[in-house]
Parts: structure tokens; C-alpha cells; sequence
């Protein structure tokens, strides 16, 4: 694979999108994702495939590893789109295709990545990479209402793409 480095990351489920005047506000840019999980071993690989405004389309093939609640494994390479549409063919059949909006918003030294998901609907998380376990966040009002779900196995992408996957009403977490 191409890289390999230890991504450590807060998640937090928010109770909505902020609109679409509040994101441009903060220089939020869009990009649209659908990455799918692989059978098979090694355990934990997905491809993604991440379409920018303005229309520049790149393919990924990762594999994770979750080390401890908020800090993981990534061993990740740019592939192209044949080896993309070949890998499809490994595709999990327990697992459903993630396909989100992530709106990408400088925060401080720090960036907002929040995803608004296609299925679950009504789905909203923001994560924040982090470069030190111990490093802090501290969300701006703007984002409204939201909850950490950081270490809540309910709220990894991998999970969320297992078929029958519920996600739990905002008042029950």
C-alpha cells in the first residue's frame, strides 16, 4: 500500500446539518463519497471513491485497524478507476455502500469533516483528526446540538454499512 500511519480521530453525532449559508460561511468545501467494505482477508479494507465540486474524481484502497477507542491503522493508496471497478468484486455482501456529502471546514490548526449520510437519513457525524491522543476539541457553536459518540462502535463506518444496521434515535444517543 502507499502510506501507513496511525489516524487518530474524535467523532461526534450532530442533531443536524448546519445549513448550507452557515457551511459556505466557514469555507466549508463538498465532496461526495461512496466507499465500499471488502470480504475476505486482510480484515478491515474498503475502497473509496471521492468526487470533488468540481468534478476531479479520485479512487482509494484502505485497510484499518482499530488500535484503541479513538485511534487507528490506516495503510491507504490512490488506485485508479479499473482497479476500483475490479475490487468492487470483492465487495461484502453484509454490507451495504456508504454514500455520504462530507463537508470539509478549517477549524483553528484542526478540521471539521462532517458527514451527512445518504442511509442511515438524518444521519450527521463530525470527525476531528487529531495529531496526539490528548489533543483538544472545541466544536463552535455553529454546529448545534451534537453528542461524542467517539468509541462507540455504532457509529464506525463499517458498522453503519452492515445490513440492518439501526442507529439510535437522537434522544436515545
Amino acid at each position: 500500500m502507499g502510506s501507513v500511519g496511525i489516524e487518530i480521530e474524535r467523532k461526534y453525532r450532530l442533531h443536524a446539518v448546519p445549513t448550507s449559508g452557515v457551511l459556505l460561511e466557514h469555507g466549508a468545501v463538498a465532496r461526495r463519497l461512496e466507499q465500499v467494505y471488502l470480504a475476505g482477508v486482510p480484515p478491515g479494507r474498503r475502497v473509496r471513491r471521492t468526487e470533488d465540486t468540481d468534478g476531479r474524481v479520485e479512487h482509494r484502497l484502505t485497510r484499518k485497524e482499530r488500535l484503541r477507542d479513538f485511534a487507528f491503522r490506516e495503510e491507504e493508496s490512490v488506485i485508479d478507476a479499473d482497479e476500483f471497478q475490479a475490487l468492487l468484486l470483492e465487495a461484502d455482501p453484509a454490507r451495504r455502500r456508504i454514500r455520504k456529502t462530507r463537508h470539509v471546514v478549517p477549524h483553528g490548526t484542526q478540521k471539521l469533516e462532517i458527514d451527512v449520510f445518504e442511509v442511515p437519513a438524518g444521519l450527521v457525524l463530525l470527525e476531528v483528526e487529531l495529531a496526539t491522543d490528548d489533543e483538544v476539541v472545541e466544536l463552535p457553536d455553529w454546529i448545534g446540538e451534537w453528542v461524542d459518540v467517539t468509541g462507540d462502535p455504532t457509529y464506525l463506518n463499517a458498522n453503519l454499512a452492515r445490513s440492518g444496521c439501526v442507529v439510535p434515535d437522537w434522544d436515545a444517543g
